[in-house]
């Protein structure tokens, strides 16, 4: 393969990749985005590196202060928010059809 042709396909496979890993949707209409805060139902403290997964596969990471934001989803979209502590702990919330812009939640984590 010539050397210009390789570095064209490398190219256009990075930013494929980078499209797919943005946290956007290409699905039609307005945005959506879950933000929140990953709390200890026994303690209220705030949990880090919480894994959370929502509708249509859109997927988060808690930060320090037990707060994430969820991209990647349209009004409209709706389903469970799971979250998953590494200890164990877990918890979930319904999410009903979601609104244009930003909604706030609160998951409270609780040992199995």
């Amino acid at each position: 393969m010539k050397p210009a042709l390789a570095l064209a396909v490398a190219l256009l496979l990075a930013l494929a990749c980078a499209c797919a890993c943005s946290g956007r949707s290409n699905r039609p209409g307005p945005e959506a985005i879950v933000v929140g805060s990953v709390l200890d139902a026994a303690t209220g403290a705030p949990v880090k590196d919480v894994r959370l997964e929502g509708p249509q596969g859109a997927r988060a990471v808690s930060g320090g202060d037990g707060r994430f934001e969820m991209g990647g989803l349209r009004a409209g979209d709706e389903g469970e928010l799971v979250a998953r502590a590494g200890d164990g702990r877990g918890g979930s919330l319904t999410l009903q059809p979601l609104p244009a812009g930003r909604l706030e939640v609160v998951v409270y984590l609780r040992r199995p």
